[in-house]
């Protein structure tokens, strides 16, 4: 049966913009060190944070800089992101069954609400869990207790969905059941629709 509540992350999970946020920080690299961040840095790196990305790429630039430049230029490339068909239909069955419904991303809030309606996801979340609002982005479980104490729901009353070691690491130290998408957990599906067959072979 299902939980009381499913966190989601967004990028591999709801969509999939590894190229729009690979031509951004292919430009933020330009900007605060001179030369551009290649596609074999960036790729290992994707969904790390804001923070990580500015000792990891050598950038010199505060967070908060590196954020603004990140919300400005994201926009310009929207053209290049992927809308998994599944997410739509699961959100609206989740909502359908009364099961409630948080985002637990490592973007800031500006982009998650311009990325969320460009998909045609606005309105589906009860709960906008990103980077802007917490101390520590994923693999902390700031993000997934955040989401948690907005919802009104116990550790063992939720899953959170994630495709990347971050949102598995954040679940797990939260006390969160992590569906892994075509990636370990509790349990592993390989398309976000099944995540139906979960709820039916998991005992209530």
């Amino acid at each position: 049966m299902w939980p009381r509540a499913v966190l989601f992350d967004m990028d591999g999970v709801l969509v999939k913009s590894e190229e729009v946020w690979f031509r951004v920080v292919e430009a933020a690299g330009v900007r605060f060190r001179g030369r551009a961040i290649t596609r074999e840095e960036f790729f290992p790196t994707f969904g790390q944070g804001t923070a990580a990305d500015i000792p990891v790429f050598g950038l010199s630039c505060t967070v908060a800089e590196l954020d603004a430049f990140y919300v400005d230029q994201f926009v310009r490339h929207l053209d290049a992101m992927w809308v998994n068909p599944d997410a739509r239909p699961l959100l609206e069955q989740l909502r359908n069954a009364g099961v409630r419904r948080a985002l637990v991303t490592n973007t800031v809030a500006p982009l998650a609400v311009q990325i969320l309606a460009r998909a045609g996801l606005d309105g589906l979340f009860e709960s906008l869990g990103t980077a802007d609002r917490v101390a520590h982005a994923k693999p902390a479980p700031d993000l997934v207790q955040l989401a948690l104490t907005e919802l009104g729901v116990a550790p063992t009353d939720a899953w959170m969905v994630g495709d990347s070691k971050y949102d598995r690491q954040a679940a797990r130290s939260a006390g969160v059941f992590f569906v892994g998408l075509g990636l370990d957990g509790d349990r592993r599906i390989d398309r976000l629709g099944a995540l139906a067959d979960v709820a039916g072979a998991t005992p209530g």
